[in-house]
């Protein structure tokens, strides 16, 4: 049967619906059984113990990768971490070291000084301590050269400028100084005490002594003043002024007003200064002028003074008085009654022989110190001495003082007490001189510069080889010294000061043209040069150059005769004999003048016909050292 087209689209349309219909559940469970199953996943089929040896290597891979990233990140950053650990470690030892600087600790603060340099050398903390101890303790000039350090990195705080000045200062050091106290004066809230007295200090360096005794009044007149520091203005007061003259007198009435104040800190030392100055006390003091007092010594009142037997008993007395100061309280009684000096002496060794090595050692210095040297083996026999190194030097310097010397180079040749190379040999070879062996004594000497192979050492050697008049051991010594350490003054000021001792003008001035190279701001020093250069014959464009250097500083400093010896004598070179005159014309000396000053002014005199003078100078100069050329000066004035 034939169906029409539009009945067979239709169908098949139909047919097309049936077959996209959803199948029945049994149709689809028989359709998807008869199809092939997927395999099993292939964990289900891996042994566990597979699995876990994948999961153990992919940790120590991922850890392997961890590790290398923390090694790269440990390389890069670990300096700098430990750097700064080691900083602050470095910081805090050297606040501890402060604290006990503070205290007084030396030794204590010493070691944690040190541990904290070697600990960061480059630490500036670490310098301030280093610096800060060594200035406490007076440790010689080398330490300027840690403050210069400190400077550098602008770490200085105003307690700092006030060591780094005061180290300065007793170095001589004038150019450095003068900035720091500079500074010290313009600080907010005005200058402290302390400031005033180093900037009084430094005045008086420059001779400037009206200046220098302003600073002081202006310091000990200040309420905030301690005592320690108006004990400082007093004594330096008493070094600038004359005696019998009313600063002088008030000086040494305020150091024993402290004195006789057992509470007052200061009391302690200006008991020893009363002690030790005795001769330096007035004869007279202000309003005391009497009808007596005009012709003999009238007795200072009471009040204002204190004889030796005072300070004997109030040393004795004090409660803060150690062993020391109870010897030197024996040693002013022995003095005010000779006669009794051996009992004296027996009542210290019997008192104090017992004591402990600190004592014994205060002891021993001090019989030698009073000519006792035979009581000094007797309570410091050798054993005894060999306990330490400040014991050891009183046995040694004992015997010296006996001369026995034979017993002195036995002791240092056998080794049996530690002591220093350095030291060991430049003992030994003052030694060997005084026994006459020469050649001996120049092989020790050798020896000692060789084993000093620091600044301090070779210092310190030097300084005893020039005491020793050994001046050429002494000129190597400081040489050795500027190599090591070639901007430190004090060997320059040493070499300078041997040359002139040994007379070799031309030596010395050309070690004092090296300093004005290396220091050209230091006026003194160039003003040195200048004079020396003159002295050795400079003349013409030479000795023009110097008059106008040395008036600029005669104008600055009208009271320093140094400067005006190298003005007058420039004029003297150039022929202007009265302007040369006119230097001298209102000035007079005092008896603090340099020698070769007045070798200078008695020259002038005599060419411009003031003979009588200029030879009673030139006789009066007779015992006093002057270079060759400074005599050549004065040489027709003494015929």
């Amino acid at each position: 049967m034939r169906l029409c087209s539009k009945c067979f689209n239709g169908w098949q349309i139909a047919s097309a619906l049936h077959a996209a219909a959803p199948r029945s559940k049994e149709s689809l469970v028989r359709s998807q059984s008869s199809r092939p199953r997927p395999a099993a996943p292939e964990s289900d089929l891996t042994p566990p113990e597979e699995i876990r040896a994948r999961r153990i290597r992919l940790f120590v891979f991922l850890g392997v990768i961890a590790a290398c990233a923390l090694g790269v990140a440990i390389y890069f950053a670990g300096p700098p971490i430990g750097g700064a650990i080691k900083a602050w470690q470095s910081r805090r030892l050297a606040r501890q070291a402060f604290a006990l600087i503070d205290q007084k600790k030396w030794n204590e603060a010493n070691a944690k000084a040190r541990d904290a340099y070697l600990l960061r050398p480059t630490e500036p903390q670490a310098w301030r301590a280093i610096a800060r101890l060594a200035s406490r303790r007076g440790q010689g000039t080398a330490v300027l050269e840690w403050w210069k350090k400190v400077d550098e990195e602008h770490r200085l705080t105003i307690e700092d400028r006030r060591d780094y000045a005061a180290c300065a200062l007793a170095a001589g050091e004038l150019v450095v100084a003068a900035p720091q106290v500079d500074l010290l004066l313009s600080q907010k809230g005005g200058p402290a005490p302390l400031d005033l007295l180093l900037a009084a200090q430094l005045a008086a360096r420059r001779q400037n002594g009206v200046l220098a005794l302003d600073y002081t009044e202006r310091a000990t007149t200040d309420p905030r003043a301690k005592p320690n520091e108006l004990l400082a203005g007093a004594v330096l007061v008493l070094s600038m002024t004359k005696p019998n003259s009313p600063p002088y007198s008030k000086a040494w009435e305020s150091i024993v007003k402290l004195a006789r104040d057992p509470a007052n800190p200061a009391s302690l030392d200006a008991l020893v200064f009363l002690a030790r100055e005795q001769s330096r006390a007035p004869s007279r003091f202000p309003g005391e002028e009497t009808p007596l007092s005009r012709d003999v010594r009238a007795a200072p009142q009471p009040e204002t003074t204190m004889g030796p037997l005072e300070v004997a008993d109030a040393l004795e007395k004090h409660p803060d008085a150690r062993p020391s100061h109870q010897l030197l309280a024996l040693g002013l009684r022995a003095q005010h009654d000779p006669a009794l000096a051996s009992q004296y002496v027996a009542d210290a060794v019997d008192r104090f022989r017992s004591g402990d090595d600190e004592t014994i050692a205060a002891l021993a210095a001090w019989l030698n110190s009073v000519a006792r040297a035979d009581k000094t083996l007797e309570v410091l026999p050798l054993d005894r001495a060999l306990r330490g190194r400040d014991l050891f030097l009183q046995h040694v310097n004992a015997l010296a003082a006996l001369e026995r010397w034979n017993e002195v180079k036995e002791i240092l040749n056998s080794e049996r007490f530690p002591l220093e190379p350095v030291f060991q040999h430049m003992y030994l070879a003052v030694a060997r001189t005084r026994l006459g062996e020469t050649t001996a004594a120049t092989g020790e000497w050798q020896r000692a510069l060789e084993a000093a192979n620091t600044p301090e050492k070779l210092l310190a050697f030097a300084d005893y080889a020039e005491q020793n008049h050994v001046n050429e051991v002494a000129d190597r010594a400081y040489s050795e010294a500027i190599r090591l350490a070639p901007k430190n003054r004090a060997g320059y000021a040493g070499r300078l000061r041997v040359a002139l001792a040994s007379d070799h003008t031309t030596q010395a001035q050309t070690i004092a043209g090296e300093i004005v190279k290396i220091w050209p701001d230091d006026a003194a020093a160039r003003n040195q040069d200048d004079y020396l250069r003159l002295l050795l014959g400079a003349s013409g464009s030479a000795a023009e150059a110097a008059e106008r250097q040395a008036q600029i500083l005669v104008d600055k400093e009208p009271w320093n005769w140094s400067a005006r010896a190298t003005l007058g004598l420039a004029r003297l070179r150039l022929g202007r004999n009265a302007d040369a005159l006119a230097v001298f014309h209102k000035v007079r000396a005092t008896g603090s003048e340099p020698p070769g000053a007045l070798a200078v002014r008695a020259a002038i005199l005599a060419v411009n016909g003031y003979t009588e003078g200029a030879r009673g100078d030139a006789h009066n100069l007779g015992a006093e050292h002057l270079l060759p050329e400074e005599r050549v000066l004065i040489a027709p004035l003494l015929q």
